[in-house]
């Protein structure tokens, strides 16, 4: 067994896994606080202490051993002891100390480590510079608004490790007394949940918390609304509507195809990244989408027309920069053949009735209009999504709401209760 050292070595050993302090609550004109204890010449202790290099004594209070485990940088325990105990307490521990570190005995099993809290403001700043530089621009100032200015306006607590499903649902509620539909906020709580997971705060929402909506059938032009916008489209608007039409491109892509990206051989057009304007695919994924030989021909003499290069964008604007009009190319078209609704007015108080402005057309009905067409002609569903580039099929599955299938129609029309209800 160890050879018992003094007391006062035991204060004072140079080997922090030696040390053991002894020291005493007391009562000061500050308040509480700890402070060494002095033992007498005989290893007795008379209630002195040393404050501030003054010795003091304090009968009141109570006495402690101290102690560190891990170097003078690890951690530091202390436990209560009896005064007439106290001595013998603090050779005992030291004893044992020193016996760990010869590895005479095991020590005690570490404590895990638990990782620091990060802030609410600084979790969202790091999110977001992330999305800045993984998603696209649009999508950015989608989230920014989200969490940098919803969220940060509703979540009341100091750190993100300390979200709850009532911190989900009180910006669930910030949201809807912001005016915020449904579906707005079905989206915007998958936002902030995506931040909660990135530090290990899932499942916080329950299946009847999220926002209830009606999940509408995807709007389509009708045969008769395209043959009327295509008889008084110019030759380059036809192209354009067609265009979209005939390949489901979503409008960012549209701005960006190249006649490089047109196979004419295979009948093929290619949704590929640009460097040059910045612009990669949704998902990072390119794809290819076979095109009617018809719609081929026509894009063969629209190069023709423009005396077009392999890498100049097909529907660029009069500069060969992308356009970012096209939308309302669609709105001139359908006010032209005379199919404005004449009811709807727009954020900016635009009335239909006053201009191009009818709600009803947009470009991105087109490729809502491609989806729904091809499922209703038995394309598989599988390839309607690789054709959409869509990544999960559930985003093609909403186009089977607007499915008429000619069976269907058939079966119907022949039925008894066709009859009855002629």
């Amino acid at each position: 067994m160890p050879t018992l050292k003094p007391l006062g070595a035991l204060l004072n050993a140079p080997d922090y896994a030696d040390r053991v302090n002894l020291i005493k609550k007391i009562k000061t004109a500050n308040g509480w606080r700890f402070a060494s204890v002095v033992p007498e010449a005989n290893g007795r202790l008379k209630d002195r202490v040393r404050i501030n290099g003054q010795t003091e004594v304090h009968p009141e209070g109570a006495y402690y051993i101290e102690w560190r485990v891990g170097g003078r940088n690890g951690r530091r325990y202390r436990t209560a002891v009896a005064r007439d105990e106290a001595i013998d307490q603090a050779r005992r521990k030291a004893i044992e100390l020193r016996a760990v570190r010869d590895g005479l005995i095991a020590g005690p099993e570490p404590e895990p480590e638990v990782a620091p809290k990060t802030t609410i403001g600084d979790a969202i700043d790091a999110y977001l510079r992330y999305v800045k530089m993984q998603r696209k621009p649009r999508t950015h100032l989608t989230y920014r608004y989200t969490l940098d200015t919803v969220l940060r306006a509703s979540y009341k607590k100091k750190y993100v490790e300390d979200a709850t499903r009532d911190d989900v649902l009180d910006f669930m509620t910030y949201c809807y007394e912001l005016g915020l539909g449904a579906r707005t906020v079905y989206d915007k709580v998958v936002t902030v949940l995506q931040l909660f997971k990135k530090h290990g705060r899932s499942g916080l929402m329950e299946k009847g918390d999220w926002p209830k909506y009606v999940d509408a059938i995807r709007p389509i032009y009708e045969p008769e609304e395209l043959i009327a916008m295509f008889n008084v489209a110019t030759e380059d608007e036809a192209d354009l509507l067609k265009f979209i039409l005939g390949s489901g491109f979503r409008d960012q892509e549209l701005r960006y195809v190249a006649y490089l990206d047109l196979d004419f051989r295979h009948h093929l057009a290619r949704v590929t990244a640009k460097t040059k304007w910045g612009f990669t695919p949704k998902n990072w994924e390119e794809r290819t989408v076979p095109l009617p030989a018809g719609l081929m021909e026509r894009l063969r003499k629209r190069k023709e027309r423009k005396q077009a290069r392999p890498h100049d964008l097909v529907f660029g604007n009069t500069k060969g920069r992308p356009d970012s009009e096209m939308d309302m190319v669609v709105k001139r078209v359908a006010e032209r053949a005379g199919l404005n609704c004449g009811q709807c007015v727009t954020e900016h108080n635009n009335k239909c009735a006053e201009g191009p402005y009818c709600m009803n057309f947009f470009l991105h009905k087109f490729r809502h209009t491609f989806a729904t067409n091809h499922l209703r002609d038995g394309v598989d569903i599988r390839t309607v999504q690789n054709w959409l580039g869509h990544r999960d099929i559930q985003s093609t599955m909403v186009y089977l709401k607007g499915v008429r299938s000619k069976d269907a129609a058939m079966k119907v029309n022949s039925g008894e209760l066709a009859l009855l209800v002629a």
